[in-house]
This record gives structure tokens, sequence and C-alpha cells, in this order.
């Protein structure tokens, strides 16, 4: 699959109502592990084969593929040395990023899983900003920045303490009317965050955020709308034991 056609899909993904987001993070003692952006737009699938009428000649699309980023970059080489230097660290923050897609139309089926091995919590930094904003390198619409990202989200962890930091940007009035037209549009989407560690939970600063039985896993669900109105529902701390 050609990168315009995956980011398209990523893109796409980010705008559609009645989604799934999950975001899920292994966090080591050592501050290392591994993250998931999975993204579910079955119901969304379901919606558009309700819908259509059904083409007897047309073999419905089925796909199980994964993606290296760093195959992906490595046949865009040219085009990437082309850009200015923070264009290029956007780009190469992605380098170690797998896609794994599942589309099954039939079944009205259709899953993004986004996979990252870290070995500093840090390096999750504005994730899904970057591919956002490499989406938009590859269109060509450095003018045109499309859907504006509303707050920084960084991680931090010092092997005691997590925190999920949220930190909002200034919006000008364009970017503002952009943010609630979106709202709008994930109407019945969910984002849903889950963590694990090593140590065992000691307390989590969100007031309704679910503990496993074993202490070590956290979740947090939250509607796809009222984030996008506030990002910082998701601003938080765990503590440790």
């Amino acid at each position: 699959m050609k990168f315009k056609s995956i980011l398209l899909f990523i893109v796409t993904a980010l705008m559609l109502t009645s989604c799934m987001f999950t975001e899920e993070i292994y966090i080591n003692n050592d501050g290392s592990g591994k993250y998931a952006l999975k993204i579910d737009m079955s119901p969304m699938m379901e919606s558009v084969k309700d819908m259509s009428v059904k083409d007897s000649l047309k073999d419905p699309q089925v796909l199980d593929t994964v993606v290296l980023f760093s195959t992906i970059l490595e046949e865009n080489k040219d085009s990437i040395s082309k850009l200015d230097a923070d264009d290029k660290l956007i780009i190469e923050a992605l380098k170690d990023l797998k896609l794994h897609m599942q589309v099954d139309e039939e079944k009205g089926k259709m899953l993004m899983d986004f996979n990252l091995e870290f070995t500093d919590i840090s390096e999750l930094k504005n994730m899904q900003e970057k591919i956002a904003k490499a989406q938009a390198l590859n269109e060509k619409k450095k003018e045109d920045k499309g859907m504006p990202s509303t707050a920084d989200v960084d991680y931090l962890f010092d092997g005691k303490t997590f925190e999920r930091k949220v930190t909002l940007k200034d919006l000008s009035d364009d970017e503002l009317e952009k943010m609630g037209q979106a709202s709008s549009f994930m109407e019945g989407g969910i984002y849903k965050v889950i963590y694990h560690f090593e140590s065992k939970i000691k307390s989590v600063s969100f007031k309704n955020a679910q503990i496993s039985s074993d202490k070590k896993t956290m979740s947090i669900e939250v509607s796809m709308d009222s984030l996008i109105k506030n990002p910082k529902l998701l601003d938080f701390k765990v503590n440790l034991k």
C-alpha cells in the first residue's frame, strides 16, 4: 500500500463518528515500554454497508497487512531530504512505528493498530500530532494544516509517578471554529486509555479511573466530543507503590 493511501486512512479515521480510539501503554520501571494506538472503525463500516447498494460483481475488500514506517521513509528519502529541519524531525520520529491494518467489508470490520517500542517515555510526546503532520507534509499542504492541535500531550515517569500532562495551546478564532465543527463530527466516538505498570498502583488523580484486581493496570474512558472540547480531561497522575 502506498504512503499516500496509508496516511489517507489515518486522517479519515480521525474524522469519523462512532469510532473507538484506544491508547494503550506498557510502562516498565526503567521508563521503557510499548505504545499502541488502536482505532476501531467497524461501526462506521457497518453503517456504510447498510446504506450502500451491494455490487454483485465486486468482491468485498479484505485486507490484513503490517506496514513498517521505516520502509516508507526509505522509499521517500529523496523528498524527505528536501524538508526543513523541523519537518524532518517530525517524519523521522515515526521511523520505528508499525501499522497493522485489518479490513473486511463483508464482516463490517476496519481496525488500525499503531505500535511503537520506546526506550524513554518522552519519545511519545505528541505522537498523534506527529502522524497528522506527516500526512500534511506528504500532501504538500503546509499552508493548510487542517485540523489544529489544541494541546501538547507529554508523558512523564520517574519510576514512582506517571503523568499524562496536557498543555493547552492558544488558538485563533478560525482554529476554535474548526474544533467546534470537529466536536460535532466525533459525537458517539469513545477515547480510552489503558496503562500497564510493573509496580502496583497506589492512586490515580482521575476520579473515575478503573483499576485492575492486581493493581497494575488502569483504564479511563471518555467521549471523543468532550475530549475535543476539553483535552485536559485526560490530564492526570498515577502514583505507584
